[in-house]
C-alpha cells in the first residue's frame, strides 16, 4: 500500500550551490525511480540549533513523495552513506491537515474578497452626492 511521505534533508551548509543542486537531483532521481515523486521545496540555508559534524549551518530541502513502506528506509540507508548530508527525517504526511489548511486559506481569501467588495460599495455610496 502506498503512503504519502515527506523527507527533510539537511545538507552541509558549506557546500556550493552546484553541489547541493547535484545532490538534490540525485535524490529526486532515486525517488522518481522508486516512488511517485511529487516535488522538492528548497528552504534554504539556515543556522543549526547545535553543531552537527562540527558544522554550524545547513541547507534544508523538503521532498514530498508517495511510496511503499520500504522506500523511505532505502532512501535513509542511501543518504547515511553520503557525507554531504547532515540529517534526514522522513515522516508520514497528514493529508487531512493539509486539506484543512487549504480549505481555511480558501475561506480567508473569500472573506477578504467579500469584505473588500462591501468596502468598495460603501465608498461608492458615500462619494455620491445626496439629492435633497
Amino acid at each position: 500500500m502506498k503512503r504519502h511521505y515527506e523527507s527533510v534533508i539537511v545538507f552541509d551548509g558549506t557546500l556550493s550551490d552546484d553541489v547541493i543542486q547535484k545532490e538534490q537531483k540525485q535524490i529526486e532521481e532515486f525517488l522518481s525511480a522508486n516512488a511517485d515523486f511529487e516535488k522538492a521545496d528548497q528552504w534554504g540555508k539556515k543556522a543549526l540549533a547545535y553543531p552537527i559534524k562540527k558544522k554550524r549551518s545547513g541547507f534544508y530541502v523538503l521532498f514530498l513523495f508517495e511510496a511503499e513502506g520500504e522506500v523511505p528506509a532505502a532512501l535513509e540507508k542511501h543518504l547515511k552513506l553520503n557525507e554531504n548530508v547532515l540529517r534526514i527525517m522522513t515522516v508520514l504526511r497528514n493529508l487531512k491537515n493539509e486539506a484543512l489548511k487549504q480549505a481555511a486559506a480558501a475561506r480567508r481569501v473569500k472573506e477578504t474578497e467579500v469584505s473588500e467588495k462591501v468596502a468598495q460599495e460603501k465608498a461608492v455610496e458615500s462619494s455620491e452626492p445626496s439629492k435633497e
